[in-house]
């Protein structure tokens, strides 16, 4: 009998994207990364965090996932499509953290040099894009429109 996990993993993971699909946008990161997280407290505050992310392709090929860990913190998931319904571009994106406890949704595009996904009130930003690094920030709108910035992870492949 095959483990359940072991089950799940080869349902959910794909080697590619499915043929003729682009999943390139996120794609280009698929492998493995150690990240430098810093956490922003309102006061002013920061602390630094080593953790990892993984990423690769999933559901038959038709989208991009990736795993975040800041052990002892969160262990998140984002499963990531392209959606020309919502746009030339545009792609679909949720990530699940249990450890905090939350999901978020976003529409993500590149603008500029950068890959910007919207949540409404929450932004990430993927930036400085090279093939063996790049930065990543999470903003959060506050009531009076401004964005306060959240975290920031520094990113370098590790295969």
């Amino acid at each position: 009998m095959i483990k359940p996990s072991v089950a799940v993993a080869a349902a959910f993971l794909a080697d590619g994207p499915a043929d003729g699909l682009d999943l390139g946008l996120f794609g280009q990161f698929a492998g493995s990364w150690a990240l430098d997280c810093t956490e922003y407290d309102p006061n002013g505050s920061s602390s630094v965090r080593r953790g990892e992310w993984h990423f690769g392709y999933a559901l038959g090929g038709l989208a991009t996932t990736d795993i975040w860990i800041l052990p002892e913190v969160e262990h998140g998931i984002s499963v990531r499509f392209p959606d020309p319904a919502a746009g030339a571009g545009v792609w679909r994106s949720t990530w699940v953290g249990p450890g905090r406890r939350r999901t978020h949704t976003f529409l993500a595009s590149p603008i500029g040099e950068e890959i910007v996904l919207d949540g409404g009130d929450l932004r990430w930003t993927f930036s400085d894009i090279q093939a063996d690094a790049f930065r990543w920030r999470n903003e959060a709108q506050q009531p009076d429109g401004t964005w306060w910035l959240q975290q920031t992870f520094r990113v370098w492949r590790q295969t």
